[in-house]
């Protein structure tokens, strides 16, 4: 029993009281003083317990404390890679802040356009209307000409005739007078 380790030791330090117990009474004076320690271990006990349980604190708040270091690096590497970040990204976000003004720009100017077909679309029964009534004067202007054209007594072609003629008898008659004045 005792070749074991201190923590098992201190766990069975009831059945190693009792054992100490029956012991005691049978041993000698010199053995007993040698022992004594034993008998007492009782007394020792709860100061290992408490000794064990101090290590395994201080070995949890050592790791613990270890932990913690090891995040708080992560996280300053975490800091120092999101401020590296912004470096990167403001430049990209300005790119895109200008390629969405030039975009609203052009959406604008789709806008205005749509709304000009829109505007156009809406005038062409108006527009077709008032052709229509274009037409109908040009024709009935056309047939009111056509009218006119065939009370004229003489066609085109005679009236033309007759003008080239008077001409002819003005040439003659300046050429006469032309004729006179020089001599």
């Amino acid at each position: 029993m005792l070749e074991k380790d201190i923590a098992n030791l201190v766990q069975d330090a009831d059945s190693m009281q009792r054992v100490s117990l029956v012991i005691k009474d049978n041993l000698s004076q010199d053995l007993i003083k040698v022992l004594s320690p034993l008998f007492i271990f009782e007394d020792q006990a709860p100061k290992v317990k408490k000794a064990q349980r101090n290590l395994s604190n201080h070995e949890a708040l050592l790791a613990k404390k270890n932990s913690n270091r090891r995040e708080a690096k992560e996280l300053a590497q975490l800091i120092d890679n999101l401020k590296n970040s912004s470096l990167r990204i403001e430049p990209e976000l300005n790119q895109l802040e200008t390629k969405r003004a030039k975009l609203e720009k052009e959406l604008e100017n789709v806008k205005v356009a749509i709304d000009h077909h829109k505007s156009n679309l809406g005038q062409i029964p108006n527009v077709i209307k008032q052709k229509k009534q274009e037409m109908l004067t040009k024709v009935k202007e056309g047939k009111a000409i056509c009218s006119s054209v065939k009370n004229i007594p003489r066609s085109a072609e005679e009236d033309k005739q007759q003008i080239t003629e008077v001409d002819a008898i003005q040439l003659k008659a300046l050429k006469a007078i032309q004729d006179v004045l020089s001599l």
